[in-house]
């Protein structure tokens, strides 16, 4: 007769199938903590593999659905050059709950650069809205993209805006409108020399893209398309306007030699073509 004393180790000790249930237990709620708590250095990794390290988030803080980093833009991962920051610190915030239902919802602040916090919404279909804003640089962070711009080293101020834009699969449908004011550059001592518009309007590709003179003695004016791929190709020319002086036209000469092969007294400005 079996000793009544005698107890299974099932009677000593949490079963398998409660101890399975602890450690599943621990683990949602690790997993919960991760992707409530994700820090924001998560993101930085992210964005800069997306850019193609064209894009990096310096100084990154808080988590990856609310925080904080200044922006900084490269030549890129293949390419050495001068890193430029955007002024400010740009804020972040990321709806975590939409992401259940398939859509996202982020919005963007950064009073250094931004009129307004600016938000962007995507579907699960992944048809995306941006809304009209506007955005305000000095020149000097395109040195950050590299060619042609570290070599021209530009100054002045940049302002781009935009009505709402309405991205789906492979293409924008909407309006830009970029100037740049005070416009200047190392390599010519007139400052300014102008003041610039161009705008893109239309469906992306095929977007229709003009640049027009609003003042300055020097002169750029062009157009072109935007095709597929993001593919700019657009012909212009630049040239010192008809009753400048002579003096600023020789000193401006360098500049307009290093936009394009000459034509006659100016330069043919030839983009992808």
């Amino acid at each position: 007769m079996a000793d009544s004393n005698f107890m299974s180790d099932t009677d000593t000790h949490p079963s398998y199938g409660r101890l399975g249930a602890i450690v599943a237990v621990a683990l949602v709620a690790a997993l919960l903590v991760l992707l409530t708590q994700a820090p924001a250095s998560f993101l930085a990794t992210a964005v800069r593999a997306w850019s193609h390290g064209r894009l990096e988030l310096g100084d990154a803080s808080g988590t990856v659905w609310q925080g904080q980093a200044t922006l900084i833009l490269t030549p890129g991962e293949r390419n050495a050059g001068t890193r430029t920051r955007l002024p400010g610190q740009t804020a972040w915030r990321l709806e975590a709950w939409q992401l259940l239902f398939g859509s996202l919802n982020l919005t963007l602040s950064n009073t250094a650069v931004l009129d307004a916090p600016l938000s962007l919404r995507m579907d699960r279909s992944r048809n995306a809205t941006v809304d009209a804003s506007r955005l305000h640089l000095p020149a000097d962070v395109l040195v950050g993209l590299g060619a042609p711009w570290n070599t021209i080293q530009p100054g002045g101020d940049l302002a781009l805006e935009w009505d709402t834009l309405h991205v789906a699969s492979n293409s924008v449908r909407g309006e830009l409108r970029g100037e740049w004011s005070g416009a200047s550059s190392r390599l010519s001592p007139i400052v300014p020399f102008g003041h610039y518009r161009v705008v893109a309007q239309g469906i992306f590709p095929g977007a229709q893209v003009r640049l027009e003179t609003l003042s300055g003695p020097m002169e750029m004016v062009g157009s072109g398309t935007i095709e597929d791929g993001n593919h700019l190709r657009f012909r212009g020319t630049a040239q010192v306007q008809p009753g400048t002086d002579a003096t600023v036209a020789t000193q401006l000469s360098g500049l307009i030699s290093l936009l394009g092969p000459r034509n006659g007294d100016g330069a043919t400005i030839n983009i992808g073509i």
